[in-house]
């Protein structure tokens, strides 16, 4: 389950050629990418986070980070 989502200036590592890279904050440890779902979207794929509480999606480079694990100051 989504509950979040914001847009950070850093660039990630798994950047694909964009400057910003999503961030989603998520409740479970499973969730589901499709890139927005529109015509610029990507075939919907299964994410599981992993130990450090956060994952990058292969397809867009958004990013998946379990709520509650990273310090929102």
């Amino acid at each position: 389950m989504m509950t979040a989502s914001s847009t950070d200036g850093k660039a990630g590592s798994n950047s694909a050629g964009g400057s910003q890279t999503e961030t989603v904050f998520v409740t479970s440890d499973r969730v589901a990418c499709d890139g927005n779902g529109d015509a610029l979207g990507h075939p919907r794929v299964w994410l599981t986070l992993g130990t450090d509480g956060e994952i990058f999606c292969p397809y867009c480079s958004r990013r998946y980070v379990r709520a509650g694990d990273e310090d929102d100051v």
